[in-house]
């Protein structure tokens, strides 16, 4: 009965285990392509540039550099002092290009010039 047993199933792992292991090495390859695309996006991109400031997560941080696999970022610690705001250190954080979708990263705008306006308190009265 054991014997038996030990037959199907070396049978059945001969027969079908190939499948198994084809199937395995497609989702492999899958995932690993995705990942390098995902990765070429952003290093091709204009998106994510060295020295931009962005916020990463709500937190100050400078891109230091955009690799194909990776891009490092310049994450500050912002500290306050007599109700003023000041850089009181940071650190380096390396994440992988494929992995930057699950980042909130917003890029501020930088401040417009009104100044062409200047004249609207006239119009609105």
């Amino acid at each position: 009965m054991e014997e038996q047993l030990q037959q199907q199933v070396s049978y059945f792992l001969g027969q079908w285990g190939w499948m198994a292991i084809a199937a395995f090495s497609v989702m492999m390859f899958r995932s690993t392509l995705e990942g390098i695309l995902e990765s070429l996006k952003i290093f091709l991109g204009n998106d994510l540039n060295t020295d931009d400031v962005v916020h990463l997560n709500e937190k100050p941080a400078r891109v230091v550099r955009v690799g194909i696999f990776k891009t490092i970022f310049f994450v500050y610690d912002v500290g306050c002092a007599n109700g003023q705001p000041y850089v009181k250190g940071g650190r380096k954080k390396a994440i992988q290009n494929d992995k930057l979708k699950d980042y909130e990263i917003e890029k501020p705008l930088p401040m417009l010039d009104l100044s062409a306006w200047d004249d609207c308190k006239e119009k609105d009265d």
